[in-house]
């Protein structure tokens, strides 16, 4: 009889360790989200994600391959283009935005940091440097963008030739 009521007690002090282990694992996840909910709101990723994507629009609205490439297009195959990139630019906004983006980006983030490399990652971002990473962010990446463009723009004669003697043979 003093063997089942020290079984039942165990068992019942087991489950009560069982639900706070698991109380305080979903207490930390919520910790945790909430930490990577603030580093995303200190850090400006939704600004930053969508500032990006119509960075890329833009050059594919540009024609820069085209332009690099040497090519130019007639006036029907420009509108036709057009007109397809502005469907492909409406379903890239779809498919990538914020809203879409932020529960998986949420799970990266607090897959990746512990919540003390949150903290001072938060910690960073509201800082005075951290905040001028923020406001500079968007300029360095357009000046980082003409830098790539240049140095394509160097290797097209190279690869203009690559192409043309690559079609030379299927002539």
């Amino acid at each position: 009889m003093r063997d089942a009521i020290m079984r039942r007690n165990s068992l019942f002090l087991s489950g009560i360790l069982i639900c706070a282990a698991v109380s305080a694992a979903r207490a930390d996840e919520a910790s945790k989200a909430a930490k990577v909910e603030e580093f995303f709101k200190v850090s400006h990723t939704e600004q930053t994600l969508t500032q990006g994507m119509a960075m890329m629009l833009n050059q594919a609205k540009s024609g820069l391959v085209q332009k690099m490439l040497d090519v130019t297009p007639t006036p029907e195959q420009t509108k036709a283009n057009d007109e397809l990139q502005d469907k492909v630019a409406a379903i890239l906004t779809g498919a990538l935005s914020w809203g879409k983006l932020k529960p998986a980006y949420a799970k990266l983030y607090a897959s990746a940091y512990t919540e003390e490399e949150l903290d001072g990652i938060v910690a960073f971002y509201k800082s005075p440097a951290g905040q001028a990473m923020i406001s500079n962010s968007p300029s360095i990446m357009t000046k980082a963008n003409e830098i790539v463009q240049r140095q394509l723009a160097s290797a097209m004669p190279e690869i203009r030739k690559l192409l043309k003697d690559f079609e030379a043979p299927k002539k």
